[in-house]
Order: structure tokens, then C-alpha cells, then sequence
């Protein structure tokens, strides 16, 4: 499910939808929504275009925060986006290694309702975002 800032701010009769760079609260709104939603309906969330085409630091700020949120995905507009996009929502060997090592020791202890790694408590969300991990590295 993909949802379309400037589409949202041209159907509402709006100006402008940033303020500093950033969504103001309607765009927020439907943007926190849409993620909600599409996670609801089990389909994968894609968050908006980020418009500025030459602010890769930019780009890269706002995909972060749409990973760290729970999108899966970032829409582009021109092709120097791709790179900083497919990064962002990459996993790392670091991350793999740790979801992997959450994986196995579920496995190990499948009545397991939380474990002990490395001395954080980790329980079943944990072992449901690690394997999410594993399948987005698989791809």
C-alpha cells in the first residue's frame, strides 16, 4: 500500500505539505495511517516519493525514519534515489548475524516465551521482526 503526499496535499486544496523539510500533520497523519493500515491488511506499506531530487541527505533522513517506522519500501522519483533507497531498507551482515542468532535460539527453545541474548530480554515480536529480517536479506 503506497500512499502519495503530494497527491494527498493536491486532493485537499493544500499549498504546501512540508514545513522545514518535514510532513506537516495531516501528511503525517496519513502517513502513519497508511502504515497501520497496510500492516492491518498483511500487504507490504511503501512510504511517499521524497521530492527533493538533488537532497540525498534528505532522502536518506526521511527513508531511515520510514524504516524505522515499519515500511518496507520508498517510492522514487529519479534514479540518484535508488542507491540511497535500496541501502536504507538493506540488511546488514550485523543485523542478519543478530536475527539469525534470535531465530536459532527460538528454535532451540521452542516453549520459549522470552530469552535471554546477550543480556536483553528478547521475546516473540523480537523473533517476529527478525524474521522479517531474514526474509527482506533473502530477497
Amino acid at each position: 500500500m503506497l500512499w502519495g503526499g503530494e497527491d494527498l496535499s493536491a486532493d485537499l486544496g493544500a499549498h504546501e505539505n512540508r514545513e522545514q523539510g518535514r510532513y506537516t500533520s495531516p501528511y503525517r497523519m496519513a502517513r502513519d495511517l497508511c502504515l497501520f493500515s497496510a500492516r492491518a491488511a498483511g500487504v507490504l506499506p511503501i512510504d511517499a516519493v521524497y521530492t527533493e531530487v538533488g537532497n540525498i541527505d534528505g532522502l536518506k533522513a526521511e527513508t531511515s525514519e520510514g524504516r524505522r517506522d515499519g515500511f518496507a519500501a520508498k517510492a522514487v522519483i529519479h534514479p540518484s534515489h535508488v542507491q540511497p533507497v535500496n541501502d536504507a531498507f538493506g540488511v546488514s551482515a550485523a543485523q542478519a548475524e543478530w536475527a539469525r542468532r534470535i531465530v536459532q535460539a527460538f528454535r532451540d527453545d521452542p516453549q520459549a516465551g522470552v530469552i535471554n541474548l546477550d543480556g536483553q530480554m528478547i521475546d516473540r515480536p523480537h523473533l517476529v521482526r527478525a524474521q522479517r529480517m531474514l526474509d527482506a536479506a533473502s530477497n
